[in-house]
């Protein structure tokens, strides 16, 4: 009787230590590795299935700063499928993977009718400084983890956990990111490089790239042999807020030499909501193709 007691008083006090430490987690301190925090949120990108925010949008463009809101949906499985709307521009995009030769469906206010277009060309990326694809977290998350992997100690140098923050009405944590050693090199183009690729090579912002060697409006590819100047970092400053409970990112700044570059918040986030049927279809009821 009294061994069966124990066995049921352990099996308690089991449930309730497990129940507090993975339901009710100790908040992070001044004192937890900003490493952990960053982890954590890329865990929670990674198990993202579908997703739905509301993206306000700050972007330098040349002497000028462009901002939009808009609304996009996602599901990642088993095909990428996205549907983008600006409501102020009235421009909606539908992009299924493997779809019209992966080309996105897009609807313009001033076309009477829908076009496709290939979503990394001039007409998609005109004054802005992503693609659709680069919509969503994922491409957050894999930015972060080529740096970690290539020099994981020199970045880790420069990210410091600032503590709790509200952000957007979320309790969010603080991470900023600081190097007193951004500068440009001179690199010389090689065959069939362009902007993307060099800034894929290297894992560095690709506007910057742009903005620093004047091109702007170079889609294509760079003239072979040229010198242009490249960051030896993606940028110089960023400021991430991840919210606290669904270590998601709620808004991310980014500086480069110049100042703020871009800025992004992320408002009503919905993670792993099940879509309907015909929701990634042109005929889906209120879109407009």
């Amino acid at each position: 009787m009294k061994t069966a007691l124990k066995y049921l008083l352990y099996c308690i006090l089991f449930f309730l230590t497990t129940f507090f430490v993975t339901k009710h987690k100790i908040p992070a301190n001044e004192n937890t590795p900003p490493i952990q925090i960053l982890q954590k949120m890329i865990d929670s990108i990674e198990s993202i299935k579908t997703i739905q925010i509301k993206l306000v949008a700050l972007e330098r463009f040349q002497q000028h700063y462009l901002k939009a809101t808009s609304h996009f949906k996602i599901s990642y499985y088993p095909e990428k499928k996205l549907y983008f709307i600006n409501p102020e521009k009235k421009i909606e995009v539908l992009y299924v993977q493997d779809e019209n030769n992966n080309k996105a469906i897009v609807k313009h206010p001033l076309l009477p009718f829908s076009i496709l277009l290939d979503p990394k060309c001039s007409a998609m990326k005109k004054n802005q400084h992503y693609t659709i694809h680069e919509l969503g977290f994922q491409y957050i998350a894999n930015t972060i983890q080529i740096a970690l992997s290539k020099e994981k100690e020199k970045y880790l140098q420069h990210l410091h956990y600032l503590g709790i923050q509200e952000k957007n009405n979320q309790a969010c944590f603080l991470l900023m990111y600081e190097s007193s050693n951004f500068d440009y090199i001179p690199y010389t183009i090689q065959t069939r490089e362009t902007v993307v690729s060099i800034s894929r090579k290297f894992n560095i912002n690709e506007y910057i790239i742009r903005d620093k060697n004047n091109l702007y409006y170079e889609f294509g590819f760079l003239k072979k042999g040229a010198t242009i100047y490249i960051p030896k970092m993606y940028c110089k400053k960023a400021f991430i807020y991840i919210d606290k409970n669904t270590y998601l990112p709620t808004s991310i700044n980014i500086y480069d030499d110049k100042g703020l570059l871009e800025s992004y918040d992320y408002l009503n986030v919905q993670k792993n909501t099940v879509f309907r049927e015909n929701e990634f279809s042109k005929h889906f009821k209120g879109y407009n193709f």
